[in-house]
């Protein structure tokens, strides 16, 4: 009990300047300034159905799938701490694991082709840098 005490402590005394480096206060005109530099709308006015489909299909399924793996994990490495030596429980929480890991590593990998894709159609160019198009009178591009 005393251990556990002790490694509490340090913990929350390791944790606790933490939270005061990363607290800031944001007000609507900085979010919206930030939100605009990373040209994402704030509001509900999506510009186009690539945004549309973004931010209300893409994401809410890639958070699904994020959930599925971790309630996977979770639910492999309890099958494995209670196996008590019997190999056919251990067994099957390893394929739960490969199965999840492998299902997150395509899952991760085809979001990252996909966005790659679409990225490099919508500037123009496989590299990503923006296709030469005029820059608006008093902005830095």
């Amino acid at each position: 009990m005393r251990k556990l005490a002790v490694a509490a402590f340090l913990t929350m005394a390791f944790f606790a300047p933490l939270g005061q480096c990363l607290a800031f206060s944001v007000n609507d005109t900085g979010l919206e300034n930030t939100a605009t530099a990373a040209k994402y709308s704030t509001g509900d006015n999506v510009k186009n159905i690539g945004t549309f489909i973004g931010f209300y299909v893409i994401q809410p399924v890639l958070g699904l799938l994020g959930l599925l793996f971790l309630v996977l994990m979770i639910y492999a490495g309890v099958l494995w701490m209670t196996a008590s030596g019997n190999e056919k429980r251990v067994q099957k929480a390893k394929d739960i694991l490969l199965a999840a890991v492998i299902g997150a590593t395509i899952i991760v990998a085809a979001y990252a082709v996909t966005n790659a894709l679409f990225s490099a159609l919508s500037t123009g160019s496989i590299t990503g840098t923006p296709a030469a198009a005029p820059c608006p009178q008093g902005q830095v591009c």
